[in-house]
């Protein structure tokens, strides 16, 4: 790597994020991208993946396109990107017309660095033809195992991506998950029609996250329980809508107050709220569906 394109690397990251230096595999991810290669990057959650995309949409002309599979994920990235002082805005449907049609002529005129759309919006005719005038630098699939009918969060809207890269004419790619299988991976590469593609993976191993498991009798009681001893913010997560909304109700019931429910069948308003309310307080906890987080 020339020393110049390091300089600028660890100025830009040291600039906008204030770090001296990158963490394991990001440095070489983001070298792979600025070679315009097809790119597959394997990290775990909190391992640093969006910086993978982010920096490099920086230091790149053009605008990187993120497809992601969650408008909770969206807006708290662009929220935070917009902190730093960067460029970047989300195209979804709580937007109106012309909130939709002002960040399209953001994107066209070059002023968004990075533009986070759900992989269903690929499908939009309008959205078509308004990012065939946009300078597109590459294309970022955060949480790629989706496209995979092998995982879990299979989500079928992931399989336009490949045509939408033909139309627009093929731009890098790169394809980030810390949910994948030998299975899904190679689901990823085909489906995704990813090129000599270059693949990063880093151990899933965290030293910082312990797994325990417990046979309990009563999961309302031990939840509650649990809570009332450790005053911290967090997620706690349950399979239904009904279930995220029955512990919340028997939670507060048992006067623990700083807890709420989250999951797709609110209105944008009120998830927008419960977001919020969440990303403020240090001991604010959410009973979510995986409405609130994916990966």
């Amino acid at each position: 790597m020339p020393i110049e394109t390091r300089d600028i690397l660890l100025k830009t990251l040291k600039s906008f994020w204030g770090y001296d230096a990158f963490r394991e595999s990001q440095e070489d991810i983001i070298l792979s991208i600025l070679e315009q290669n097809d790119t597959l990057a394997l990290l775990p959650t909190g391992g640093g993946k969006s910086l993978c995309y982010q920096l490099p949409a920086l230091v790149l002309e053009g605008t990187c396109l993120v497809i992601s599979p969650l408008l909770a994920l969206m807006k708290d990235q662009v929220s935070h990107l917009k902190d730093l002082g960067i460029e970047a805005e989300y195209l979804s449907s709580e937007l109106d017309e012309a909130e939709q049609e002002e960040i399209y002529e953001k994107a066209i005129s070059g002023e968004i660095k990075l533009l986070y759309v759900s992989p269903e919006r690929l499908h939009n005719s309008l959205f078509m033809r308004k990012m065939l005038d946009v300078s597109l630098s590459f294309i970022a699939v955060d949480e790629a195992h989706c496209i995979s009918e092998w995982g879990q969060d299979f989500r079928p809207s992931y399989q336009h991506i490949s045509e939408f890269r033909k139309t627009i004419g093929n731009l890098p790619c790169l394809a980030l998950t810390a949910t994948a299988t030998p299975k899904v991976v190679l689901d990823i590469k085909e489906k995704l029609g990813l090129s000599s593609v270059r693949v990063f993976q880093k151990s899933y191993k965290r030293e910082n996250i312990h797994i325990f498991h417990e046979e309990i009798s009563d999961k309302y009681q031990r939840m509650l329980s649990f809570l009332k001893i450790n005053k911290i913010s967090g997620i706690v997560y349950v399979r239904t809508r009904r279930e995220a909304e029955e512990l919340t109700a028997f939670l507060k019931e048992n006067n623990l107050q700083n807890v709420d429910f989250y999951h797709a069948g609110l209105s944008a308003r009120e998830r927008n709220e419960k977001q919020r309310k969440w990303q403020e307080r240090n001991d604010f906890v959410l009973i979510s569906t995986n409405a609130f987080g994916m990966g």
